[in-house]
């Protein structure tokens, strides 16, 4: 329970910047559910936009600590990535995200927005 916390706690601090409205910074902390990327897992969010996401490493992977935005432009989506993981593991990941259609996206939405409910 403590691990899943810290996640959400993670996933909300680490939320992209990106506003629907210019002045409130964008909120990452619907789920999580796990999902395994590049042989790793990875604790997934989506935001209030309902189509962005965020992707942190779980604690313990040889991907963490790393992070991975997928933020939602209007027209598509961009992926940014920060932190310290093994390089061959994010690098793996980041090559399967990049791969995530629209229909993916959404799904991936759908699951975080049905994932139970945190609560400290």
């Amino acid at each position: 329970m403590i691990g899943r916390l810290t996640a959400l706690l993670l996933l909300t601090a680490a939320a992209p910047a990106l506003a629907l409205d210019p002045q409130a910074p964008e909120s990452c902390a619907t789920g999580p559910v796990t999902k395994t990327y590049g042989g790793t897992p990875w604790l997934v969010a989506s935001c209030s936009d309902g189509k962005s996401l965020v992707f942190v490493a779980k604690d313990g992977s040889p991907a963490a600590p790393f992070e991975f935005d997928l933020t939602y432009t209007g027209d598509g989506y961009d992926m940014t990535g920060r932190g310290k993981g093994d390089r061959k593991y994010t690098d793996a990941a980041y090559a399967e995200l990049s791969k995530l259609t629209g229909d993916a996206v959404r799904a991936l939405v759908d699951e975080t927005r049905k994932a139970p409910k945190i609560h400290p």
